[in-house]
């Protein structure tokens, strides 16, 4: 009845597998765990070997590294039951009855969002505090909020999905770059009349990047934006309508010149980030830097 998909790149999983390992068995029904590592370190690796002892555990290291959307293509395709669970590796599970909410919310054809959760106390290491900022601020939020932001809003890193609908509508493989593939997937069920339903069944989020990491992902995400914006989607109106981030770029730019977002960055590009990896981070700072700079690599 259930696989669950774990894509795994330098991330031990040990404990998030056990964890689900104890939940599964609780359930009574078939499932199987399937643990893909995509290219990480021997010593990451040596590590996880030791998942493959648990019952109904399918471990298998790859021998090139496919990228984020080509791994969990392969993964959900060579899953063997009717619903199909993907997470990330940087998870923890915090409810006894996490996979048990995700069946007792199952409809037929729907997809389900979990969401996500952070710890509530703040990190000791100032150079954690912005992810964990930005990720209480936008991302820790209820599935009524989640709900209310756009029709087709999903995360790769706790979804559950028919692998009958994954089968037709799966991860864009000519997104090979980092960043909001998910939202592309997401994009395509919503306008096929895939039924996306929230629902309040977070995992948390424990793979805390430091803020240089983080912005250096920031960057690397608004340059796939706008190649999925300009190339894949050919500048589908319906997609920068309801992709918050790109509806609040064109609505900006309709009174303000983008040369002048261009040259904000440039001017004061490194006062922001010298902000954003302080004690204090402030998101509409963070919003300012990612406009600015989505101004910057866009054509003139």
């Amino acid at each position: 009845m259930l696989s669950i998909n774990i894509p795994v790149f330098n991330i031990e999983v040990n404990s998030l597998v056990l964890q689900l390992v104890q939940q599964a068995e609780k359930l009574k029904v078939p499932y199987e765990i399937r643990v893909y590592d995509d290219g990480s370190e021997e010593a990451v690796k040596i590590l996880n070997r030791e998942i493959a002892k648990l019952p109904k555990v399918f471990y298998s290291e790859l021998s090139t590294n496919l990228g984020r959307a080509s791994i969990r293509n392969k993964m959900g395709i060579e899953s063997v039951y009717k619903y199909l669970l993907f997470l990330d590796a940087d998870s923890k599970i915090v409810k006894d009855n996490y996979l048990a909410v995700f069946l007792e919310n199952t409809k037929p054809g729907c997809v389900l969002c979990g969401g996500t959760s952070y710890r509530n106390e703040k990190p000791a290491e100032n150079e954690k505090i912005l992810r964990w900022t930005y990720g209480t601020k936008r991302e820790a939020i209820s599935a009524k909020i989640r709900s209310g932001k756009k029709g087709f809003i999903i995360t790769s890193n706790n979804f559950w999905i028919e692998k009958r609908v994954f089968e037709r509508f799966h991860f864009r493989e000519n997104i090979r770059n980092y960043g909001h593939e998910d939202t592309v997937l997401g994009f395509d069920l919503f306008r096929n009349g895939i039924q996306i339903v929230h629902i309040d069944n977070p995992v948390e989020h424990t793979g805390l990047e430091d803020a240089e990491v983080f912005l250096q992902k920031s960057r690397l995400a608004m340059k796939n934006l706008k190649y999925i914006v300009e190339e894949v989607l050919k500048n589908d109106k319906d997609f920068i309508r309801q992709v918050n981030f790109l509806n609040r770029y064109y609505s900006l730019t309709k009174w303000l010149p983008p040369v002048l977002l261009r040259v904000f960055y440039f001017l004061f590009h490194s006062l922001l980030e010298h902000h954003l990896k302080g004690r204090n981070p402030w998101i509409p700072v963070f919003d300012l830097y990612k406009l600015s700079f989505f101004s910057s690599i866009k054509k003139p």
